[in-house]
């Protein structure tokens, strides 16, 4: 038969203890939760090791043997029994019976006797007097102390009553009482009912993180491991009692750099790379804060090998469905006036349900518009189908747009397939260069507009859509219609909502804010430190950009690519728009950098050489406003040009 231990083991000072802890045992209903044995001091000490690792989980005891037990780090929460003002008073009473009323009495006993007594004393304006030590060995010289003060009765605990007989006091125990023992043992009962519910959320979370495909590591802000789940054991080869404790004895020293990272900085970090027992994993640290302050982090490791097959499964899936939207208004940089008006309108029309046209040159980023409004609409949660109408011939835009049916034409896969409007169906179609339908392709997309249905090519069944349509647009679509090679009624069916996204040129400041943003951008794809200086970035302004946006960052690219300085100058920009974008018969840049005679300056995307400068400053007798209107530019950028080349 199996014995089993007692969740409680109360360690009675005496047998007056031990009678009342008997009485309090009899009264409960899981009374063999309950042990009690009597023991005093180092006796205490022995027996509560013995339970330590067994079915007990708390111990109670009194006063300096319940501190002894703290002391000697046993593995058990320890309750003390507590000193009312009911156990007080009877010692005192009994004190009073044995030495008469005019007689000294005297406490003795370690602080946690003392406190509670001098509490009770003051508040009865009693005087007693008080002997508080510190050790066993202070005991005889307080009972000298005692003496010399007229102390005749001693009152305390059991190891100061047997030291006052013997030093020839009258004593009285201070007992304890039934309502104590029983107040430390609801205390004793919730703390392990405590512990109960802290250890099973414990296994819960164990479980949880058991249960997920990526490996968990949880550090604090000391640096300590806290939990580690099965996969993190197996890859750094950690037992299940964890053999590790500091981040460092299963992270290099690289590695910690980027936790501590997250954990200073209380920012997510990503991007590490971890190699263990030949797998790579991407390493992502989470910080863990508390009233805003980081205290930690988790450590996730995902197998990059399994990390790119999943994505790719993804990617498959949701082009299967259609495309999705990645951008949203706040991707969309720029503080120029006329674009953040552009901006703003269409903010205004994302929550909408009515079509969008957009208008810019190429190079705008009115897809990055067309997804922004799609992502802050109430159809975000839906696909976000684009195509380009420019691509697709017109003998196959119908197909393309409405899908057709099984047989439909020779080619045509089994089954049929759903078009685009199908595709897009609760969401968002994009037109993109919509100017480049051909005319039955626009009314083919008018009759659907129009009708809100679609039948697929081959097919008879009406097929009923709910489709918001953002189309795109180069050029403008109402001067198309007026030469006819547009028509009217889908132009207005498609320019419900109008947002016209002004070109680069145009957005005065733009230039650098984006350039900027490009520069970061490739800088950290191409592992390289470096950035534009004051010159450079007047340069980028003072371009004429008629690529727009697109031209601009493909411009940073190379410029990124070919820069072997971390500071990008002026003159590095000036050379590399040229080398980029001048024909061969403009004067080519001298091999030693800028001459006084012939150097191109770039002004509004064109090449105009210093002496060319010098000529018309002659020609019209420094009249700086007159040469603007010749150049095309304003007078604040031939301004910066001229006073930047030092040309007076």
């Amino acid at each position: 038969m199996v014995r089993i231990m007692p969740k409680i083991l109360l360690i009675a000072q005496g047998a007056h203890i031990a009678r009342y802890a008997a009485r309090l045992r009899g009264s409960l209903p899981d009374s063999e939760d309950l042990a009690i044995v009597v023991a005093h001091m180092e006796d205490a000490v022995e027996i509560a090791k013995k339970h330590a690792g067994t079915d007990t989980e708390a111990l109670i005891a009194r006063g300096t043997t319940a501190d002894l037990l703290r002391e000697a780090g046993i593995s058990l929460p320890v309750v003390e029994i507590p000193i009312g003002d009911a156990e007080i008073s009877d010692s005192l009473k009994r004190a009073r019976r044995l030495a008469g009323s005019d007689a000294t009495i005297g406490f003795i006993g370690f602080k946690n006797v003392i406190v509670p007594v001098r509490s009770f004393l003051e508040t009865l304006n009693v005087r007693i007097r008080l002997y508080e030590i510190h050790s066993s060995s202070q005991f005889h010289e307080q009972f000298a102390l005692a003496k010399s003060e007229g102390v005749s009765v001693i009152v305390g605990g059991v190891r100061a009553v047997e030291l006052a007989g013997t030093a020839g006091f009258r004593t009285v125990l201070m007992d304890s009482s039934l309502s104590s023992l029983a107040q430390a043992y609801a205390q004793a009962r919730s703390i392990i009912d405590a512990v109960a519910v802290e250890k099973k959320k414990r296994q819960e979370t164990q479980t949880i993180l058991n249960s997920v495909s990526d490996a968990i590591v949880s550090i604090d802000g000391e640096g300590r491991l806290l939990e580690l789940n099965r996969l993190a054991r197996q890859i750094f080869g950690v037992g299940a009692k964890g053999a590790a404790e500091k981040a460092g004895d299963i992270f290099t020293p690289d590695e910690c750099a980027w936790i501590n990272q997250a954990i200073q900085t209380g920012e997510e970090v990503v991007g590490a790379i971890l190699e263990r027992q030949g797998r790579k994993y991407a390493l992502r640290a989470v910080p863990v804060t508390v009233e805003g302050k980081p205290q930690g982090a988790v450590v996730s490791l995902q197998e990059i090998n399994v990390l790119q097959n999943m994505e790719a499964a993804v990617r498959k899936g949701l082009y299967q469905r259609g495309n999705v939207a990645r951008y949203v208004f706040a991707d969309i940089k720029g503080t120029s006036a006329e674009f953040r008006a552009a901006v703003e309108m269409a903010e205004r029309f994302s929550r909408l349900q009515s079509n969008v046209l957009i208008i810019g040159d190429t190079g705008t980023g009115k897809e990055m518009f067309a997804q922004s409004i799609h992502n802050a609409s109430p159809r975000s949660k839906n696909s976000f189908v684009a195509v380009n109408c420019g691509a697709i011939p017109e003998n196959l835009l119908e197909s393309e747009l409405f899908g057709y049916d099984d047989g439909a034409f020779s080619g045509a896969k089994r089954g049929g397939r759903p078009g685009l409007f199908e595709l897009a169906h609760g969401g968002t179609l994009f037109l993109d260069e919509v100017s480049q339908m051909g005319q039955a392709g626009q009314v083919s997309l008018l009759r659907a507009l129009q009708e809100q249905q679609i039948r697929r090519v081959g097919g008879h069944d009406v097929i009923p859509v709910d489709v918001r349509v953002v189309a795109a647009s180069n050029v403008n679509l109402y001067d198309l219609v007026r030469d006819n090679s547009f028509r009217k009624d889908l132009y207005y069916r498609l320019g419900v909502l109008i947002v016209r996204i002004p070109p680069l040129n145009r957005r005065i400041g733009d230039i650098s804010v984006l350039a900027k943003d490009f520069l970061a951008h490739y800088r950290a794809l191409f592992v390289k430190k470096m950035a534009f200086t004051d010159s450079a970035l007047a340069e980028l302004e003072s371009f004429a950009w008629d690529g727009n946006i697109r031209q601009l960052k493909n411009f940073c690219e190379r410029v990124v690519a070919l820069a072997d300085k971390e500071s990008v100058d002026g003159d590095f920009i000036r050379r590399e728009l040229y080398n980029s974008y001048w024909s061969e018969k403009m004067p080519s840049l001298p091999a030693g950098g800028v001459s006084d005679a012939g150097d191109p300056l770039v002004i509004k995307g064109r090449v105009v050489t210093r002496s060319r400068l010098e000529e018309l400053l002659s020609r019209h007798r420094g009249n700086k406003e007159a040469i603007s209107r010749e150049l095309n530019v304003s007078r604040t950028t031939l301004w910066k040009l001229l006073k930047k080349n030092q040309i007076a």
